[in-house]
């Protein structure tokens, strides 16, 4: 595994797996972060690439420096999703859950 990570000249943390070569399978964003709290988002991994534990790490890598950086991090996920559940609480997350409204 191949790992990069940055801020990309923006402020925001990032941080992205290639496996080989120059693609990247998994990655892993900082959004929305306000003072007081970072924001995970954009977790991805492409299909072939399950199973390695890299959405763990790359998520684990920018929530790290969210908490470093804002001192908590917070992040959605659908209740139902079982798998990034339990990436998510890999990377060192534990969940609250709440309710939200649907419009429309």
């Amino acid at each position: 595994m191949h790992a990069s990570a940055g801020d990309g000249g923006t402020g925001g943390v990032y941080a992205g797996a290639g496996g080989g070569g120059a693609a990247v399978v998994a990655g892993a964003a900082d959004a929305w972060s306000a003072a007081g709290c970072g924001f995970l988002a954009g977790v991805v991994t492409h299909p072939r690439a399950r199973g390695r534990g890299l959405a763990a790490a790359v998520s684990a890598f920018v929530v790290d420096a969210l908490v470093r950086r804002h001192g908590r991090v917070a992040l959605m996920v659908d209740g139902d999703n079982a798998p990034a559940i339990a990436v998510y609480e890999r990377a060192g997350t534990r969940g609250r859950r709440f309710g939200a409204a649907v419009v429309g």
